[in-house]
């Protein structure tokens, strides 16, 4: 399963983390999970996700979260340097 950087912080339960996720326009979007759903990794901590779309043109990666984030979105545009693999390997 692919996986997309993010920044986490503490949730409301000791189990639960917060992660954030910047969309492709600077946006933040906040996502509230257990905290071993994530994955710390050498490159920082990971979120999983899946990858819908690469847009040929810029890049950009459509990405579907485990499900809703505080904004609302169910799915974001990510830069293509935020997932943790190379976008080569999704196209």
């Amino acid at each position: 399963m692919a996986q997309v950087r993010c920044e986490v912080f503490e949730g409301l339960r000791r189990s639960e983390s917060v992660a954030k996720v910047v969309n492709w326009r600077g946006r933040n979007h906040f996502i509230r999970v257990e905290h071993d759903f994530l994955s710390d990794e050498p490159g920082g901590t990971f979120l999983p996700v899946g990858i819908v779309h690469v847009d040929p043109k810029t890049k950009a990666v459509l990405v579907e979260l485990p499900h809703e984030a505080e904004t609302g979105a169910n799915r974001l545009w990510v830069r293509q340097d935020q997932p943790d693999e190379p976008i080569e390997a999704y196209t």
